[in-house]
């Protein structure tokens, strides 16, 4: 039997727009209350807003989760808010267009402390507080960047293949208190954040923020017994790695 998404408590980084805001909302749709995470408030508030499914509650929460301070009041903030955590989705990322000949260490620290540390640190409060649960699921969101470094954004590729093995040591951890964590890698999906980096590809090589929240559903609706571990999806017209 899957798990009931039903009044279960979700919290979402990167929630204010893309990816990000397309799960939150299509976790709303199956009854989930949503804590939607972003550094924008203004962002964040909007995408509670929508969380429109009667009895379905929504919050917008501004943090940093670069910053160990946010991540504390973040996580108490939704527990005192929702009574618990059951699902956490780890979306929260930023990509810098830094090849390896323009790389700066400001950039550099930025996305590996968003990308990487951020992660990892909200990861562990979240799953201290999941152990008390029956079952819970951590899913992070990394990117076909980490199937093979893109040296156009070094950093970013960098990051990602950081959070496939955080993701790794997560799932191992947390088998021991009945939470599956798994990773979607996304390929080139139509965000703000794809466009300010200046990638050039055309709209059928894009995928849309909404395929990849269907990926983010399928695996919680997956049966107790069995963890997806990966799932990669891409743009049909798009060419493999």
């Amino acid at each position: 039997m899957a798990m009931d998404l039903r009044g279960k408590t979700a919290i979402v980084t990167g929630a204010g727009r893309g990816i990000g805001k397309a799960i939150a909302l299509a976790l709303g749709r199956e009854g989930m209350n949503v804590a939607a995470v972003s550094r924008t408030l203004e962002e964040v508030e909007k995408t509670a807003r929508e969380l429109t499914v009667p009895g379905v509650r929504g919050i917008g929460i501004r943090a940093d989760i670069s910053a160990m301070a946010d991540i504390g009041r973040l996580v108490d903030t939704v527990e005192e808010r929702f009574g618990g955590i059951d699902v956490l989705v780890n979306n929260a990322g930023v990509l810098m267009p830094d090849g390896i000949e323009n790389l700066s260490q400001k950039d550099w620290d930025l996305t590996m402390s968003v990308n990487v540390r951020g992660t990892a640190f909200l990861s562990r409060a979240v799953m201290e507080r999941m152990k008390r649960n029956e079952e819970s699921y951590v899913v992070n969101i990394c990117s076909t960047a980490a199937l093979g470094a893109k040296p156009e954004v070094t950093s970013y590729s960098v990051s990602k293949y950081g959070v496939m093995g955080l993701t790794e040591a997560l799932y191992k951890y947390g088998k021991a208190y009945n939470i599956r964590v798994s990773a979607v890698y996304p390929g080139v999906t139509d965000t703000e954040m794809l466009q300010s980096a200046n990638m050039h590809c055309t709209p059928d090589m894009l995928m849309k923020p909404e395929d990849i929240a269907y990926c983010v559903l399928f695996l919680l609706k997956s049966p107790k017994r069995m963890v997806v571990k990966e799932i990669v999806p891409w743009a049909t017209k798009f060419d493999i790695i």
